[in-house]
């Protein structure tokens, strides 16, 4: 079949059928406009990448690369996907980063977060923790492509074997209820990801012990859309100077600034 006219033959939306053509094809966009009236090679090899995605297989995990910032960045299967909504995390981050010190990062997982921010606050140090060795040697790959030098990978649970000062926490932990069903595609994503607990906020309530203990300036962390009011009130007895929430593009709840300072 032509790649031109493939594009009529899947239920698949076309940025995503552009998406496997070029990587079964190891082509840019360029080479699909001006090669549309050719032959796919490996025809029948393509149509099972194409019926995976219709499965329910993110796609990322499918071409093992994943878009972040305009950047590209491996993905693999066993380690959970940054979404979009996570770029909000670092541009908070850049908000509230000044002068230099050192920037901890919960829960690494790819490493997508901290090496965006270590190209945007080179006056920074990072130390990024997980609790799981196929996110911290997924991680390590992409700063290794992306040449980051600054971010020292630790296994750990929260910051348990991290002694030193840290004046900035970062984390997306996970924060979906164990007993909440989730989507088709979130099937294929880690569970130690995305589960949080039996009600979702039990690691944000021990992320957010965390900061008050280590004297941090400030904490940014993503949560779920429907966990502001449990937020707010797990705060009312807590010592902080600031707290102020932020939502996705979609008009959501997303996250919240944390300050101590």
């Amino acid at each position: 079949m032509k790649i031109k006219d493939f594009f009529h033959h899947t239920s698949l939306i076309k940025s995503e059928v552009r998406l496997l053509l070029k990587y079964h094809l190891c082509v840019d966009d360029i080479y699909l406009i001006l090669n549309e009236d050719k032959e796919i090679q490996e025809y029948q090899k393509f149509k099972e990448l194409i019926q995976r995605r219709i499965d329910g297989e993110p796609i990322e995990y499918i071409t093992n690369m994943v878009s972040f910032y305009s950047k590209q960045f491996i993905a693999r299967k066993g380690v959970l996907i940054a979404r979009p909504e996570s770029e909000l995390l670092v541009d908070k981050v850049i908000e509230v980063a000044n002068g230099s010190g050192t920037i901890a990062e919960i829960g690494v997982g790819s490493g997508i977060v901290s090496i965006m921010l270590s190209l945007h606050l080179k006056k920074y140090n990072f130390i990024a923790t997980d609790i799981d060795q196929k996110a911290l040697d997924l991680a390590s790959e992409n700063i290794s492509l992306h040449k980051i030098t600054n971010i020292d990978l630790r296994l750990s649970s929260l910051l348990d074997e991290v002694s030193q000062p840290i004046d900035i926490i970062v984390s997306n932990p996970p924060y979906i209820a164990d007993d909440y069903i989730i989507d088709k595609n979130l099937e294929y994503e880690p569970s130690n990801a995305l589960f949080g607990g039996k009600v979702g906020d039990e690691i944000l309530k021990e992320i957010i012990d965390l900061s008050l203990k280590r004297s941090i300036k400030y904490l940014i962390c993503e949560m779920g859309y429907d966990q502001k009011e449990k937020i707010l009130n797990y705060l009312k007895d807590k010592k902080y100077k600031t707290l102020k929430f932020y939502k996705d593009l979609s008009g959501f709840d997303r996250g919240f600034i944390l300050g101590f300072v």
